[in-house]
């Protein structure tokens, strides 16, 4: 694998940055998962923008502008011959020395790594997860290299044998708050329901354009804090990641339910020409 790190391109094993990093130290940095289709990172303008956003209130200094950056994805993907790919870029907070750091991070490190896109399975099993969700980092949850959380989950599954579903996330009054590595949605009686982002959730970029078509489609959508309860009703469920796209779910702890019903096909189907055609519902293009 050919990684970009800081402006070069390098081997694998010559991808190394300092262990005075704050990213490794105090898992001070920040991360987005792309998917690319035929080249092209999907939606980056809403990845760049959450990025952005989080940067700003983890005070790390922004020293790429969208262009740059999605140059430079481009570039790692070219260097490692994919066209349709997994993409990780990771905003660490650099090299602070050792201590906490209370001014501006203003030489954070970039990397960029892409793989091919794996497979999976076209349905999932959910889970409850025994452990909670942690509170977030900050005044909202942002996408940090701190994982613990979803590590220790994932540890849970295995621990439980159930690797291959997918954990939820309850918050610590009990509410729906998100999958282990997904955002949840269901479908009871025609409306279309999804947990509100006050529960402690990643709103997750996938989510936020499922959402988005949802109201091109007009379907009716509610934002919400649910209990276990309400899944077990459902019509639909289904989960969204920008790496597994929609993915419909076909048991919640071993309670089987409807798969892939209409509204989720629709979704689905709307998901797909949207990638086909590079087509945002925000702004018509994902490119710069």
């Amino acid at each position: 694998m050919k990684i970009f790190v800081n402006g070069k391109i390098v081997n694998q094993d010559q991808a190394v940055i300092s262990v005075f990093d704050h990213g490794f130290l105090y898992g001070f940095g920040l991360f987005e998962t792309i998917r690319a289709y035929n080249g092209r990172p999907f939606l980056f303008n809403r990845h760049y923008k959450r990025l952005n956003r989080s940067a700003d209130a983890f005070q790390i200094k922004m020293t790429k502008t969208a262009q740059q950056l999605y140059e430079d994805i481009c570039l790692t993907l070219r260097e490692n011959h994919l066209l349709d790919a997994y993409i990780r870029i990771t905003l660490s907070g650099g090299d602070e020395g050792l201590g906490l750091w209370g001014k501006e991070h203003g030489t954070p490190n970039w990397i960029i790594m892409a793989k091919p896109i794996g497979e999976w399975s076209p349905v999932k099993g959910l889970i409850t997860l025994d452990l909670r969700r942690s509170t977030s980092e900050g005044t909202f949850r942002m996408k940090s290299v701190s994982f613990a959380n979803n590590m220790l989950a994932k540890k849970e599954l295995n621990e439980r044998g159930k690797l291959a579903e997918e954990g939820i996330f309850l918050s610590h009054d009990g509410y729906i708050v998100e999958g282990t590595v997904s955002n949840i949605f269901f479908v009871r009686k025609g409306i279309l329901y999804t947990p509100h982002e006050d529960t402690g959730l990643l709103p997750g970029v996938t989510r936020g354009f499922i959402m988005d078509l949802s109201r091109q489609l007009e379907l009716k959508l509610y934002e919400g804090f649910f209990k276990m309860e309400e899944l077990y009703e459902a019509d639909e469920v289904f989960i969204t990641n920008s790496i597994q796209e929609i993915v419909p779910v076909h048991q919640i702890n071993g309670v089987e339910i409807p798969t892939t019903g209409l509204i989720t096909q629709r979704l689905m189907n709307a998901y797909r020409l949207a990638t086909q055609e590079q087509g945002d519902v925000d702004n018509g293009s994902t490119a710069y």
